[in-house]
This record gives C-alpha cells, sequence and structure tokens, in this order.
C-alpha cells in the first residue's frame, strides 16, 4: 500500500479511522454505488465491525440505466454478515441527461415510462407503491435524496449518525477540498475526515467520513487482491476492452462525462446497450457523435 497525508500506510489508516467510527457512533451507514471505491470501504468496514460485534447499514440508489453486473455485484455485497438493513432504492429520481437539449433531465423507474425501463425493477428494493419516505416527491434530485434520507434515517433513530463515503481526493480537487478545508465546516472531534451535514443550511446530527479518502486507485486493487475480496466484474470488462484502471467510471450513462462513455454498454453488455439508448430523447442520435 502507499504512504500519503499520514505517517502509515493507506490501510491501517482506514482500518483506525473505521474503529474509531464504530467505536463513537450506535448508527452507522454506508452510502454504496456498485463501484470499486464504495465497494471496498463497505467490505472494509464488514471486517471491522465483525471484529467489534456492530451491524451498520448500507444505502444502494439503483439508478435503472446500469450493467447487469453492477447489479450482480450489489447481490453479492447484501450477503455481507454485519449489513442490518439494505436500503436498495429503486425510487423516480431526477438525473442529467446531457445527451439531449430537449430532455435535460430523466428519471429513472418512473412508471410511465415502463416500456422504457433498461432493467425490470428489482424484487426486494424500496420503490414508489412501498415508499417509507413521507418527504420523497417523484422527480426529486439525486443530491437532495441523499441530504433528504441522512435527515429521515437520524430522526428514525434519534440519536448522532455517522455516513460511510467512498471518495477518494486524488479523482478531482473539489473532493480534496471537501477533506482539507477544515476552517469551512464541522467535523466530528477535530477528525478532518468528517464532515457534519446540513439540510437547508442547518447542521442536523450526521457526520460524513471518509475512510478510504488517501488512497489511490492502485490501492484499491491492492487491497481487493489482499483480502480476496468480491468486485465488480464490470471492471475487468472494461479493463479488457482498453480502458486502464484510472479510465474505469460507473455512473448513469447520460451525464455530461458519462456520455462519452456510452459506447462501452455497446463493447461490455450488447443488449442493455440497446436499451440505454431507447431510454431517453435524442441518445439514438448522440451515438453518431461518439
Amino acid at each position: 500500500m502507499t504512504k500519503k497525508y499520514l505517517p502509515k500506510n493507506v490501510l491501517d489508516a482506514a482500518i483506525e479511522r473505521l474503529e474509531i467510527i464504530f467505536k463513537n457512533f450506535e448508527h452507522i451507514y454506508f452510502s454504496f454505488s456498485g463501484g470499486k471505491d464504495s465497494s471496498l470501504m463497505v467490505q472494509l468496514a464488514n471486517q471491522v465491525a465483525k471484529q467489534m460485534n456492530r451491524k451498520f447499514d448500507v444505502l444502494f440508489i439503483d439508478l435503472e440505466a446500469q450493467y447487469r453486473y453492477t447489479i450482480k455485484h450489489v447481490e453479492e455485497i447484501k450477503q455481507l454478515s454485519q449489513i442490518r438493513d439494505f436500503y436498495h432504492i429503486a425510487l423516480p429520481i431526477a438525473l442529467r441527461n446531457a445527451v439531449s437539449v430537449l430532455q435535460p433531465k430523466w428519471i429513472c423507474w418512473e412508471k410511465e415510462s415502463e416500456h422504457l425501463w433498461v432493467r425490470e425493477m428489482p424484487k426486494d428494493c424500496i420503490n414508489i407503491d412501498n415508499c417509507p419516505f413521507p418527504w420523497f416527491k417523484k422527480g426529486e434530485e439525486f443530491e437532495e435524496f441523499i441530504v433528504q434520507f441522512a435527515n429521515w434515517y437520524q430522526t428514525k433513530y434519534q440519536g448522532k449518525v455517522a455516513c460511510g463515503v467512498g471518495i477518494r481526493t486524488d479523482e478531482s480537487l473539489n473532493r480534496f477540498r471537501t477533506i482539507a478545508m477544515q476552517d469551512k465546516k464541522v467535523t466530528f472531534e477535530n477528525y478532518h475526515w468528517t464532515t457534519k451535514l446540513k439540510v437547508h443550511e442547518k447542521h442536523i446530527d450526521v457526520y460524513n467520513f471518509y475512510p478510504i479518502y488517501d488512497w489511490t486507485t492502485e490501492d484499491i486493487w491492492g487491497a481487493v487482491s489482499k483480502f480476496n475480496f468480491s468486485f465488480n466484474y464490470i471492471y475487468e470488462l472494461m479493463y479488457k476492452n482498453g480502458l486502464s484502471i484510472y479510465e474505469q467510471r460507473l455512473c448513469q450513462p447520460y451525464g455530461d462525462d458519462q456520455k462519452k462513455g456510452l459506447n462501452q454498454f455497446k463493447a461490455l453488455e450488447y443488449d442493455t446497450w440497446g436499451k440505454v439508448l431507447n431510454r431517453v430523447n435524442r441518445c439514438q442520435f448522440w451515438q453518431y457523435l461518439l
């Protein structure tokens, strides 16, 4: 493992951070995307939680237009021994559609568009028919949902809450600023890798924490190998298709940056590719510009 920011290796530092969280918070959940970073974070947390006899929850927001291998990996993560509640969200959430000026947003899992869905709705998910969130409205923005869920979770348990987020600072300057700029945020006991959350400019008793913020891409795959963790096989297919480990991304396919990788669906999951093309306005035209 490489060294970065601290006089210890990043694996030991991450385990230490997770131990601090499990010692100080009764209510903990992790935000999981199906990607390599959050997958590593959750599996590492599962090891620490098992040693400390703790349980935790997981939040996964299913964006519908995703690789089958991503969903297969999600099902693997659901089997981890220390997970109490796995919130598999398949609600009609608004997402960016950068492939069309006529439809700047699209809504995943929208009932009116069921005939166009890229995948069938998962059987064990939270959807519009069984939604337990009184505040949710169709077309809610992804970023707003994340904050409202944190507020709902804290209200449900009536205590201090920690939310694990698997971001790494070498991915972007904004991510580095989230961690480094302590003078502009409230932290938990001055740990710079934590940030107290705000809802409508008011702090709530929820702290985001970033246990792997100082990891590199090599560190992620090194730990997967070291511990024989499961991983999303779509990364293997991306690598075989010519993408380096630094270029591989997993997001909804119609975002400003993600649209450049739309052809990856064609190469990696051809049947999914056809459904992705038909899902949003003007996507068929965009493929000719790639």
